[in-house]
């Protein structure tokens, strides 16, 4: 997927973005109801065309379900990490993301510059969880200092976040 791909959406697509990660079973006849209440006149046959188009682009990936969390409690941490200074540091980091990235419950990993090296979110899975520790655990050879931070996740830009995938 190219750049260009995501600098091409019009409001339309955008819209239709938004309906479908709002509720990916969406039939396109819907879509443009929804379209025709913002001033956009599209048919249904021209919403599936511009699905297809999405898909075939890579902008749209897939389609998966989102099971509720039987609690109705969901949980983030954020953890900050500061690293020892090394020659080797930049593995340490890539050690880091490989470990990160095979969580099932991460959101988030990323490498920054400045006081702080690594900044990760992670949903917690229950009271019983303890994943934010465990990442400091394993690492604990590696850091200076950490931060673990209960963090209140209301509202996420999917569009803009899907963009950092670029």
């Amino acid at each position: 997927m190219s750049e260009d791909a995501w600098s091409n959406l019009d409001k339309v697509d955008q819209k239709i973005i938004e309906i479908l990660n709002n509720n990916a079973r969406t039939p396109s006849k819907e879509i443009a109801g929804e379209l025709e209440k913002i001033g956009q006149d599209v048919s249904d046959r021209t919403i599936r065309k511009r699905i297809e188009r999405l898909e075939k682009s890579g902008i749209i990936k897939g389609y998966k379900a989102i099971l509720t969390d039987v609690s109705g409690i969901i949980k983030y941490q954020a953890v900050l990490m500061k690293l020892k200074p090394s020659k080797s540091l930049e593995t340490v980091k890539d050690s880091i993301k490989e470990f990160i990235t095979k969580l099932d419950n991460y959101l988030i990993v990323a490498s920054m510059e400045g006081e702080w090296n690594m900044f990760i979110i992670i949903q917690v899975d229950s009271e019983k969880s303890n994943t934010s520790q465990k990442i400091v655990e394993k690492f604990s050879e590696e850091l200076i200092d950490y931060r673990i931070n209960e963090i209140d996740i209301k509202d996420v830009n999917i569009l803009n976040m899907s963009l950092l995938l670029l």
